[in-house]
């Protein structure tokens, strides 16, 4: 299934009261495809309808304020979080390619990562999300600590197996 027809799906869930299961599958999207911004501002726009301004805030965070009701909820999620990027970095887990971004959500992102670096001494790392990690995991070749592990354990198996019916056997033996 395509973007789209996942959106599609989505807001059909919406218009019928499925906001719940909504929202977790935008939040899944986001996570499949962190840079597509479109994403975190429609989470952002479900939550603000259903009354949970923090929630909003949080994922119109790297969304340039141009409407007032984004920039109030991005300032009570920012007060909720005692505006701490460290704390926000936690929170959104952007996962995404910074360049692919809008001037503005670079801009802030950088922001924080300074904030974070300021006042905890750290700023979170999370891995990128790309095809190509997927693609490397199914082409994944076994190392011969792994083959030696696969056949010290099918041996074992092999063993009890073996033990089994020898048991089965004397115990059929002892009967007759």
């Amino acid at each position: 299934m395509n973007l789209k027809e996942k959106l599609d799906k989505i807001d059909s869930e919406i218009e019928i009261g499925l906001k719940f299961k909504a929202t977790d599958r935008l939040r899944n999207l986001i996570q499949e495809n962190p840079n597509e911004i479109e994403l975190w501002n429609k989470l952002a726009e479900l939550y603000y309808e259903s009354g949970f301004l923090d929630s909003a805030g949080k994922y119109w965070i790297l969304t340039e304020p141009t409407h007032e009701r984004i920039k109030k909820c991005v300032e009570i999620y920012e007060k909720s979080v005692n505006y701490s990027g460290y704390q926000i970095l936690q929170e959104i887990v952007f996962r995404g390619d910074k360049s692919k971004l809008s001037d503005y959500a670079q801009k802030k992102l950088t922001e924080l990562e300074s904030d974070s670096k300021e006042k905890a001494n750290y700023i979170p790392k999370f891995n990128p999300k790309t095809n190509k990690q997927k693609k490397n995991n199914s082409d994944h070749k076994q190392t011969f600590k792994e083959k030696l592990g696969g056949f010290i354990f099918f041996s074992i198996l092999a063993f009890i197996g073996i033990l089994i019916i020898i048991g089965f056997v004397t115990v059929i033996k002892w009967i007759f």
